[in-house]
């Protein structure tokens, strides 16, 4: 089924059905894989079959070289019909996270099949763009200009869809409506491209319940662990590349580390203390096989134990992302997990409680595995310790309570105080007499 939301067509600056763009500083490109129907490469006056990254992945369709499709910037062109059949022509736009603002672009032309007729070009041709998605199908049709002359080329450049985007990675389709006479006879598509404005940072997903893992073969929805398996098959099977959009450092909550001390006493008194940190690893791969019922091994959710070629590709990524292509040594790697010590030194004032919380410094790594082999991309999230960022550690002090009062004003149990009536264990040690000639004397002490 397929849902339109919003829908524009825009031809010499004029809209039929007017939506406010967004500011340029707002948008950002979207991938649209062939959009210039580069592949393959046709004769520059015939046609090649196929159209690689468009569905279907077949040789139902044809891509027309570059002196038949007659574009003004020398561009292959698609034709919606071929073979006797109307064609749907489908791509996703890659990168783009469900909630953003899409404008969808591209350049129509009527056929121009020997075998077209002029009745069939003088009016133009119609195809639908749409949104593929879940909801009761609403195709807005649009028209081509006409041509008089069979063969001939009269292109419409910057044809305008816009919509928000419902699911990651949407899908668009264009749909031929051309079913006169000559079904070879099409529409010609070319120039597809697509700008967004990206839905905010969701910033509260908490680590342990990510966003699951996304993964497709070509355009169509893949099983996620089929993708894991395929990169964590070689060291060089996947390329990890992080969006930078969603990707982000922060603080986490802050926790308590160590013991906390009550101080009884009159005098502040400075304690010594060695704080031990450990910042464990999240990622959405994990929690996907945890769902699942098959978590990974180890199960302390560390993918670069469980699967080290896949986490080795993401930290390449991560270090080509941060301006170092060769992925050599560097002070800002993806780190796993990590155990900190650090020796404190906090004044506990009498009369009052002190413990010792951490802020714990983490990064959130959004980016994407592909295999350009077998046409396999994953989606996934990674939750990890940050090194970029330092940790935060507080002294937390307040009054002592009630109860911890009465505890500090408590009789202490201790031990028997030795004496000499006591078993020989227990006894005083014993001195000699003093000599006889020092006179002693007893002082009785009064209450």
């Amino acid at each position: 089924m397929k849902r339109q939301l919003w829908f524009t067509v825009l031809v010499l600056g004029l809209s039929v059905s007017p939506v406010p763009p967004a500011s340029a500083a707002d948008t950002a490109d979207a991938q649209v894989p062939n959009g210039t129907f580069a592949q393959p490469v046709a004769p520059d006056n015939g046609t090649a079959a196929g159209h690689p990254d468009w569905a279907p992945d077949n040789n139902t369709g044809a891509v027309f070289g570059k002196t038949l499709a007659q574009h003004p910037l020398g561009y292959q062109a698609a034709t919606l019909n071929w073979n006797g059949a109307a064609l749907s022509l489908r791509t996703r736009l890659w990168g783009v996270k469900a909630g953003s603002g899409v404008t969808l672009s591209w350049d129509d032309s009527p056929g121009v099949y020997a075998q077209c007729t002029a009745d069939q070009l003088k009016d133009g041709q119609t195809y639908n763009v749409s949104l593929v998605a879940p909801g009761p199908v609403q195709d807005p049709v649009v028209t081509t200009k006409g041509t008089d002359t069979v063969g001939t080329a009269n292109w419409t450049t910057g044809r305008a869809f816009s919509f928000t985007a419902t699911e990651d990675n949407p899908m668009v389709s264009f749909d031929s409506q051309e079913k006169r006479a000559s079904l070879s006879c099409g529409p010609l598509i070319t120039n597809v491209t697509a700008k967004q404005t990206p839905a905010p940072v969701d910033q509260k997903i908490t680590k342990e319940q990510l966003p699951g893992p996304k993964a497709y073969r070509g355009n169509e929805p893949l099983e996620p662990g089929v993708a894991v398996d395929d990169c964590e098959g070689s060291a060089a099977n996947c390329t990890f590349t992080v969006d930078s959009r969603y990707s982000y450092r922060y603080y986490g909550q802050t926790r308590v580390v160590g013991e906390v001390y009550l101080n009884c006493t009159r005098n502040p008194i400075v304690d010594d203390r060695r704080i031990e940190v450990t910042e464990p690893p999240y990622d959405n791969l994990t929690q996907y096989y945890a769902l699942k019922g098959a978590p990974l091994v180890p199960s302390r959710s560390d993918l670069s134990q469980s699967r080290p070629n896949l986490a080795a590709q993401a930290a390449a990524g991560y270090a080509a992302q941060g301006g170092n292509a060769a992925a050599v040594s560097t002070s800002n790697p993806l780190t796993w997990s990590r155990t900190s010590t650090k020796s404190l030194n906090p004044t506990i004032q009498p009369g009052e409680v002190s413990w010792i919380e951490v802020q714990p410094a983490r990064e959130r790594v959004v980016g994407s595995f592909t295999n350009s082999r077998n046409k396999y991309r994953l989606d996934a999230t990674f939750d990890l310790p940050a090194v970029a960022l330092p940790d935060r550690y507080f002294q937390r002090t307040g009054p002592l309570t009630e109860v911890e009062l009465q505890r500090c004003g408590a009789a202490r149990p201790t031990a028997g105080t030795p004496d000499n009536g006591a078993n020989p264990d227990k006894r005083l040690l014993t001195l000699d007499a003093p000599p006889t000639w020092v006179r002693t004397r007893t002082l009785p002490l009064s209450g």
